[in-house]
């Protein structure tokens, strides 16, 4: 029962929907839409009037430039326009015109009107363009229009031809002949402007002589708007008489006719279309009542599915059932609720979790600490104690004749316990989040040479000499001081384990993705599980921490920071006899 109660109530609310929609466009389309058409139609015909009057006020001639944008915009629209007295004696726009240019300079504006509809298969198939030669035979205009001729005869330089190339009119006017290169030409699509034109020619032969109070409204300078119906073909027109007034004070009339066929056309259309369209919304009831039918028990087994799931512990319900109903409100609440369990569960894991990551943390960073402590105080422990027993020996006055010897002891234990604090404080101040880094274009190749400038006793003492091998160098984005202590403790670490007499190979490579600064140096190799645990602090390969090697076991460490704030990559290998460390610094 409640399946069908849906079913039906889903139809009904589809039906009366569909309806009501079907009810209101189609009244909004068989009432609405034909008068805001036609009121549309009007304002635009009273701009396209106003614009055509401000034209003429200004220049009288302008008027006829089928170049004009407000004339272009009227044909269009699929208006046209005549200029006219009070008697109906007109002078049309003439759309098909052209300027050719004689031979001596002058131009003459050339009608196409009478060959353009009289000849308009031969005139289509011309194909007049600027830049053309032509020859014509007709006759100029009379008054206003002696610059304009109307030819009956035209032929192009390459001898194509149209109109009748006789000697005289029918009226008995003298027939002129004209040549020149056409410099401009309009032609508008013949088949829409013959029925503008003639539609123009229907609608006056109706309004004149004009009616009384047309003729006094127009005296007034008020403009005339009517709808006209065509006697012949019983389309439907707007009409409308804009007086306009020349500089001398006579009044002429912008006569404009813009047919409204196309609003019938559309409308039958309309109708047509709307029919296919209730037909194809009453299937369209029929499918949905159908698809609603199954959604009830749908959701149902649905929501059984999704319990049996949440039994399981199992939240991972995806998105509600879109329903408004009473089954749509159930999987809201169900998906909220098997939200909440699950993120519930999740927080409890992950609590779980982080705490377990923090006492894994607690025990590594108290045992580094404890580590931290032991190795410091132990590397701080000889040095104070030879420095104690050198001091306590001068007090005694134990060897009083070698007291610049202890002294030179003190000062030197005193000169390790310096570096080896200003080393911790070095690594303290990199591994703050307020360190900053100052880059800018180093030359690794040039960086190295300076240090090895500052090393060269150590080197001659130690009976070993460096090399630089530069390859497609570019410089690196880095602190120069930084990195400069960076190459300083690589340096001193490969003096110190080079073997006597060897050479210490360094090279720089460019790429296209990262430079590589490699530094090698022959020698005792480094156990491989020291390889990893030398970038640690106080990390010695000699195991007995006697320090035969000297230095305060911060350097690596200190290495490896400045590195990994320039996001530099890094790693150290047994290779060809010694130990070869390996920076990769990004292009």
């Amino acid at each position: 029962m409640k399946k069908a109660g849906i079913t039906t109530k889903l139809f009904v609310a589809t039906a009366a929907f569909f309806i009501l929609f079907y009810f209101i466009v189609l009244s909004g389309q068989l009432i609405v839409f034909p008068n805001f058409y036609e009121q549309r139609k009007f304002k635009k015909l009273e701009q396209e009037a106003a614009a055509l009057a401000s034209i003429y006020r200004s220049d009288p001639e302008a008027i006829w430039e089928d170049s004009s944008p407000s004339i272009l915009r009227l044909y269009k629209d699929g208006a046209n326009f005549a200029l006219t007295d009070f008697r109906g004696n007109l002078r049309t726009s003439d759309p098909y015109r052209m300027e050719v240019e004689r031979s001596d300079g002058r131009t003459i504006d050339v009608s196409l009107y009478y060959l353009a509809n009289a000849f308009r298969p031969e005139f289509s198939r011309l194909r007049l363009s600027p830049g053309q030669q032509v020859t014509m035979r007709g006759v100029y205009g009379d008054d206003t229009e002696r610059n304009v001729f109307y030819p009956h005869y035209l032929q192009k330089a390459e001898g194509a031809s149209i109109g009748e190339a006789g000697d005289g009119t029918d009226d008995g006017s003298e027939i002129q002949e004209a040549a020149g290169t056409i410099k401009r030409i309009s032609m508008p699509d013949a088949s829409k402007a013959s029925r503008r034109s003639g539609l123009l020619y229907l609608a006056m032969d109706e309004f004149f002589p004009l009616s009384a109070e047309h003729t006094e409204r127009l005296k007034n300078m008020e403009p005339v708007e009517q709808e006209w119906v065509d006697p012949w073909s019983e389309s439907r027109s707007l009409i409308m008489i804009q007086p306009v007034r020349r500089g001398d004070g006579e009044i002429k009339l912008l006569f404009l006719v813009t047919s409204m066929q196309e609003l019938k056309e559309t409308n039958s259309a309309l109708r047509v279309f709307y029919a296919y369209l209730g037909a194809g919304g009453l299937v369209l009831i029929l499918l949905l009542s159908k698809f609603y039918s199954h959604l009830v028990t749908r959701p149902l087994l649905l929501l059984n599915k999704r319990a049996e799931k949440m039994k399981n512990l199992d939240f991972s319900w995806g998105e509600p059932i879109p329903r408004k109903d009473e089954l749509g409100s159930l999987s809201h609440t169900l998906v909220e609720l098997s939200g909440k369990l699950g993120r519930t569960l999740d927080e409890l894991n992950d609590t779980n979790e982080r705490l377990r990551s923090e006492i894994e943390q607690n025990k590594e960073l108290e045992q580094l600490q404890k580590d931290f402590f032991a190795n410091a105080s132990h590397e701080l422990k000889t040095p104070i104690s030879v420095v104690r027993g050198f001091a306590e020996g001068m007090r005694d006055g134990i060897s009083t004749g070698r007291q610049d010897h202890y002294i030179g002891v003190i000062l030197e234990q005193s000169e390790k316990m310096e570096r080896l604090v200003q080393d911790m404080l070095d690594l303290l101040h990199l591994e703050s989040p307020a360190v900053k880094l100052y880059k800018s274009p180093v030359l690794l190749s040039e960086l190295t040479e300076d240090v090895l400038d500052n090393l060269v006793y150590q080197m001659e003492e130690k009976k070993v000499t460096a090399s630089i091998d530069c390859f497609e160098e570019r410089p690196v984005m880095a602190d120069a001081g930084r990195m400069e202590q960076v190459v300083l403790n690589l340096m001193t670490n490969a003096i110190r384990h080079a073997k006597e007499g060897s050479v210490i190979e360094i090279s720089v490579r460019g790429g296209a993705e990262d430079c590589s600064y490699v530094v090698h140096n022959k020698g005792e190799a480094i156990p491989e599980e020291y390889q990893k645990r030398i970038w640690e602090r106080f990390v010695r390969v000699e195991a007995s921490r006697n320090r035969k090697s000297g230095g305060t076991g911060l350097g690596l460490a200190i290495v490896k920071r400045i590195l990994e704030l320039h996001g530099c990559a890094y790693r150290v290998e047994n290779r060809d006899g010694g130990v070869t460390f390996t920076l990769l610094f990004p292009s």
